[in-house]
């Protein structure tokens, strides 16, 4: 039998099953008429962004086309679950000799998440770029394609950001009085032992957005060892390890890590956990709606200065679209000025959303003008001078992304009890330094240091030998345990 006739059954039945869920998502809902128009997206988008969106581009198209569309969304969960959903899906197509698998849209998630995509190839070109060039050109574009080392928009025009987003710190105002704390201004804040037992995480192997968290902490504390001593190896390397050691005291102060960011906020509002660390919007939003009758909210939400990049969410047309043209004219809704509104125009108001603040900023620098700026829900962040104040240096960590993540799973998350125990042992011995708080172990395998993470943990993880990286990660879990275990005997005597 030929490699593709056995490649094809398994992989056609399995993209069945991977999709089964998005077909019964489908027949769940009420289908549109036999005359109305359809447009499939795959998102990790929540359902208040997807009913915004949707009904707005439906009555665009109504009042531009004259016709009716009907807009499935498609949410097999958060960006990860959405990867393993293209990658069978994609397979699954070439398997049987088909261009695409159905769906038309990648709508929402981060700038990593669509390069790895483009990367294989699975995006169109977007018309937008020719349509639309005013927004790309000049010294100061509209949309640039860089910005504070994040990129805005792929080298082949195929992806496109659509809004803004930064990262920050929750705190429940009451917690940080009982604590008596001055509130958290930087990430360095949240390893204050007072914070013991306080701190709500997630799962940066299940969450992007707190993977990219931790990920500007270490550049933060990278950034300042250049600051001192000029960039080279031993900089880059010094800088790598105090992040990591920075990100692991707060992982000492956390309660737990659960499987989804959104949990944090939910938390802190509920008194449950003092402090956490989220995306701005998920931030922003809880701190509207735990506002009282005085206007007041008992959760806060604060970006740090000078410790967060500005990245942005993208939409992209995946290759064999079965509703290429709808498809185009929902990117460019996206830009319109009732598409950038959405974002963070006030509810109720002309180009605002109509049933809740979605509390995002929008990409469009030309959008911040004075009249819009007095309707907007967040006028006063400004994030285009926000992102001049940190430059996010993909050469640094960029490489070393997935394996940080790996690294968190081991150093953290596996070996979270045997984390707490030390560090409740130091802060009662009151040894808080640097030199007590953990090795790294760069005498020897197993390794965490930077030079490991960008070699011999990167290329057993680019291998893709599952069972090779896992035995990797089971070794590192169980350094640690055994490092941390140490650490509480000896602080305890």
């Amino acid at each position: 039998m030929k490699l593709w006739a056995r490649l094809a059954m398994v992989l056609v039945p399995l993209g069945v099953v991977v999709a089964l869920p998005l077909a019964m998502r489908r027949d769940e809902e009420v289908a549109p008429g036999p005359d109305v128009l359809r447009l499939e997206i795959i998102t990790p988008h929540n359902e208040t962004i997807q009913r915004e969106f949707g009904e707005a581009f439906a009555t665009w198209y109504r009042e531009n086309h004259g016709r009716e569309v009907y807009v499935n969304w498609r949410v097999p969960g958060g960006t990860s679950e959405i990867k393993r959903v293209l990658d069978a899906g994609f397979a699954a197509a070439e398997a049987a000799g088909r261009v695409g698998m159905g769906i038309d849209l990648f709508f929402g998630g981060g700038s990593y998440d669509f390069s790895i995509q483009a990367s294989e190839g699975r995006f169109q070109r977007l018309s937008i770029f020719e349509e639309q060039p005013e927004l790309f050109a000049g010294e100061e574009p509209v949309i640039p394609q860089k910005l504070g080392g994040e990129t805005y928009y792929g080298e082949n025009r195929d992806w496109l950001g659509v809004c803004l987003s930064s990262f920050g710190i929750v705190y429940n105002v009451d917690g940080i009085a009982r604590l008596g704390v001055e509130p958290p201004r930087r990430w360095e804040d949240l390893t204050q032992p007072a914070y013991f037992g306080e701190i709500a995480l997630a799962d940066p192997l299940k969450s992007g957005s707190v993977a990219k968290i931790f990920e500007m902490i270490i550049q933060e504390a990278m950034a300042e060892e250049v600051a001192a001593q000029g960039e080279n190896e031993e900089s880059l390397a010094t800088g790598w390890a105090k992040g990591l050691n920075r990100v692991r005291r707060i992982a000492a102060n956390s309660r737990y890590f659960a499987d989804g960011s959104a949990k944090i906020p939910h938390d802190v509002a509920q008194g449950n956990a003092v402090a956490g660390m989220c995306i701005d919007f998920y931030g922003r939003t809880f701190e509207e709606d735990k506002k009282g009758a005085d206007g007041r909210s008992r959760l806060k939400f604060v970006v740090p200065e000078g410790g967060t990049s500005i990245s942005v969410d993208p939409v992209a047309i995946l290759k064999g679209a079965p509703n290429q043209k709808i498809a185009e004219e929902f990117v460019r809704f996206l830009f319109t000025e009732k598409g950038q509104g959405l974002w963070n125009l006030e509810m109720g108001s002309e180009n605002g959303p109509k049933f809740r603040n979605l509390r995002r900023l929008p990409v469009r620098r030309d959008f911040y003008r004075p009249e819009n700026l007095a309707r907007m829900t967040d006028a006063a962040v400004l994030p285009y001078e926000v992102a001049e104040k940190f430059t996010y240096r993909g050469d640094w960590t960029g490489s070393r992304f997935s394996p940080l993540r790996l690294i968190m799973g081991a150093m953290a998350i596996d070996s979270h009890e045997e984390l707490k125990e030390a560090w409740e042992e130091m802060i009662a011995a009151g040894d808080l330094t640097e030199e007590a708080f953990f090795s790294l172990g760069e005498g020897g395998w197993p390794s965490v240091s930077y030079q490991a993470a960008g070699g011999r943990i990167r290329s057993t993880m680019k291998g893709k030998d599952a069972l090779a990286t896992a035995r990797m990660k089971r070794e590192l879990g169980e350094f640690f345990r055994s490092h941390y275990r140490q650490i509480a005997e000896q602080s305890g005597k």
